[in-house]
């Protein structure tokens, strides 16, 4: 069931942007306003997830943050959060989303047809922002039986999302030189891309037992195993299941003691 409202709220997020764009005539400017609005306000909404998730549950693949650097004994000791490394990963991208938009906006689409309408971006952050808050409340809903796979599937979908509208803003220049058609065109396929990104992270992951054909087949024309190598499918399993290991190793409740020592 919760599963359900939240592919309704995925396909309500991406709606109004839609909508907008291809029923009221929003400018592309206010569109991808709009997209980034949506990305900055997701980091705290998801930081707040993934801060109560690791109080209500102490899953160990919240103190699992990024390498230091340094090594003991031949490994490299990681530091920090999961919450620090999302904050250190999310928080420069959509800072220079900002200002490559600013540029894009205030130079390049600098009152020109496909630039910015702020009554437009009004309307379509007030309904934006209505939207999240009511996944966020559905996100919170049951939050202290959700396994950490889930936590760690929000934060990727939000970084995917971000890069997906960063590449957006970089040929969406291009397409503000292009004919109106033209870019109409453009930004029709970026509002689908974008709906189907968003859905697809919402499905359960692709986990194949064997490795798909297509990069078999790329394996074996690249060059064949020395003797003594492991071969692409040995590759394949042996990374496969040191993966399924750490995952299983996030689900691991900590104690009290063990978290106080982080």
């Amino acid at each position: 069931m919760v599963t359900l409202v939240r592919l309704l709220v995925v396909v309500a997020l991406n709606a109004v942007p839609i909508w907008g764009f291809t029923q009221d005539e929003w400018s592309p400017g206010t569109t991808l306003a709009l997209y980034w609005i949506q990305g900055a306000v997701g980091i705290p909404v998801t930081a707040a997830l993934i801060l109560m998730h690791r109080r209500m549950t102490r899953k160990r693949g919240h103190y699992k943050g990024g390498p230091t650097g340094a090594s003991v004994n031949g490994k490299t000791v990681v530091a920090g959060t999961f919450l620090q490394g999302f904050l250190w990963m999310a928080i420069p991208f959509v800072v220079a989303h900002g200002i490559f938009l600013a540029f894009l906006l205030g130079a390049v689409w600098k009152d020109a047809e496909g630039g910015l309408n702020f009554d437009d971006l009004r309307l379509g952050a007030t309904l934006l922002l209505n939207v999240m808050a009511f996944g966020f409340a559905v996100d919170t809903f049951q939050l202290a039986q959700r396994p950490f796979a889930w936590i760690r599937q929000r934060s990727e979908a939000l970084m995917q999302r971000t890069m997906v509208i960063h590449m957006v803003i970089i040929f969406g220049m291009g397409a503000a030189a292009l004919a109106k058609k033209d870019a109409a065109t453009f930004f029709n396929v970026f509002l689908a891309f974008k709906f189907l990104t968003d859905v697809g992270s919402e499905l359960p992951q692709w986990d194949p037992k064997e490795p798909p054909a297509p990069l078999r087949w790329l394996a074996q024309r690249a060059g064949k195993a020395k003797a003594g190598e492991e071969d692409f499918d040995a590759y394949w399993k042996r990374i496969s299941k040191e993966q399924k290991e750490g995952f299983e190793d996030d689900e691991q409740v900590m104690t009290a003691a063990q978290v106080e020592r982080r």
